[in-house]
């Protein structure tokens, strides 16, 4: 069976004033995820040391919902993410993604190694590694430009994506009304915003790099069966 591994780890946590404030942030949202998220689950999301956690999940469309809404609500602190796919190669702890091992955790491994040699001037934190290599490359360019795009965003304009999350909306058709009623703001400038921001654009190009990794897992999925 093939899974998707994700390796996170907090950006230069040992600059963090307060770590055990942040640690603590860190292990609440984990419970906040392993809940909301559950039904993906293979291994639940585990803090493996005081700044890194990791997760074993089936092949699904809210990977990078799961990683915009763990990211927003872990500010001001930022994570790096590492993305694998891949086998498992020994028995999965249902409880605790600690002590299984397997391609899916060395690729994720090999993507956080890509984000620390380069992380385009710090504007990027998030890598993926697929068993195809053209295909990974296509989607971490995609990724990138995402990555570019949420980086030149103002907090009201964040605040859009944090809403959107907050109604379990992760795609790029949306009532611009009920948002600006939920941001207490008149539709109009939202329009504004979202026109300024270029959300729209973000999200459409997170739902292509997820179609590609799925189209990679089920390829995967066929050389191995």
């Amino acid at each position: 069976m093939i899974y998707i591994a994700l390796i996170g780890d907090i950006i230069d946590s040992k600059k963090i004033a307060d770590r055990g404030q942040a640690q603590e942030k860190l292990l609440s949202l984990m419970d906040e995820l392993n809940q909301k998220y559950q039904n993906w689950l293979v291994s639940p999301f585990t803090v493996t040391t005081g700044d890194e956690f990791q997760a074993l999940l089936k092949p699904n469309e809210a990977l990078f919902e799961m990683i915009d809404y763990l990211s927003l609500a872990f500010e001001p602190y930022q994570i790096r993410f590492g993305i694998g796919l891949g086998q498992m190669s020994t028995q999965i702890n249902p409880k605790q993604s600690i002590g299984s091992d397997g391609p899916a955790y060395w690729r994720a491994r090999e993507a956080i190694n890509q984000i620390h040699a380069k992380n385009d001037y710090g504007s990027n934190h998030l890598a993926v590694c697929l068993p195809d290599q053209a295909t990974s490359q296509l989607v971490n360019s995609i990724l990138a430009a995402a990555s570019f795009i949420k980086g030149k965003w103002t907090q009201a304009q964040t605040e859009i994506l944090a809403s959107l999350l907050d109604q379990g909306i992760y795609r790029e058709k949306f009532s611009n009304k009920e948002v600006a009623s939920l941001l207490g703001v008149s539709p109009s400038a939202l329009n504004k915003r979202v026109k300024a921001s270029g959300l729209k654009i973000y999200l459409r190009s997170k739902k292509q790099a997820i179609k590609l990794i799925l189209q990679a897992a089920e390829r995967e999925d066929e050389d191995v069966s």
